[in-house]
């Protein structure tokens, strides 16, 4: 970082100067030929703090991270999927039952074990009329316990945001 900012500052300071020498030329020509030098010590002043530094390009830190950060966003994504297939399935078993709700979320544990379990299940209603059968339901097509569904209507779930 202290590179980086020796190189914006070096940038700063000679940009200027070079403004003030480049206003001070006489002719076109001259002027053009200063652009040049002054665009050659420009790269070399910029340069210089990196090159003073030892460059090294070893991946071995990278690829040692990168397996665990895609195993990470490979779990989630795999969560996702998993927990909206099963709301899908839930939406259909609910419609069947003549309950046709606005929404339903399933929060999900994919342990690493390789089992999956239910934590939570929410259902967002129209109306309250059907909240007790959707909520028996929900729980007898999950295989969980009913206190794990909550069952809410549009109107509580609008007062809630």
């Amino acid at each position: 970082m202290d590179m980086l900012c020796s190189a914006a500052a070096s940038a700063c300071v000679l940009g200027i100067i070079f403004s003030v020498i480049n206003g001070m030329t006489p002719s076109e020509k001259l002027s053009r030929q200063m652009n040049i030098i002054f665009s050659l010590i420009m790269i070399a002043v910029v340069i210089a703090p990196f090159a003073k530094k030892e460059l090294s390009f070893d991946f071995e830190n990278i690829s040692e991270q990168a397996p665990e950060d895609m195993s990470y966003i490979f779990d989630n994504h795999l969560e996702d999927m998993i927990s909206t297939n099963i709301s899908d399935n839930l939406g259909k078993a609910l419609a069947d039952q003549g309950i046709f709700p606005v929404k339903i979320s399933v929060d999900i544990n994919n342990s690493d074990e390789d089992s999956i379990s239910i934590i939570k299940a929410e259902i967002i209603l129209r109306d309250s009329s059907q909240s007790e059968k959707a909520a028996e339901t929900a729980a007898q097509e999950l295989g969980i316990e009913k206190s794990l569904v909550t069952v809410k209507t549009e109107e509580n779930d609008n007062a809630a945001n």
